[in-house]
């Protein structure tokens, strides 16, 4: 805990959102305002030609994503 290299942001580049939490702890959390939710916690990506499988709650849908929601 207290030796060894720090941890990044997201090492398991975990979709949900305790993940955008700032890695110092500061009281409530996130400084200023709270992130808005964009996605479902488990919303990977579809596209097989993704460089990233994982997509964070707080990155805004796409047009394509929305015009596939509303398809399903």
């Amino acid at each position: 805990m207290y030796k060894g290299r720090k941890s990044t942001q997201n090492p398991w580049q975990a979709n949900t959102l305790e993940w955008t939490s700032p890695v110092e702890g500061v009281h409530g959390n996130w400084e200023g305002e709270l992130p808005t939710v964009h996605r479902w916690p488990y919303d990977y990506s579809r596209d097989p030609n993704s460089e990233v499988d994982f997509i964070p709650q707080t990155v805004p849908l796409t047009e394509a994503e929305k015009a596939d929601k509303l398809h399903h």
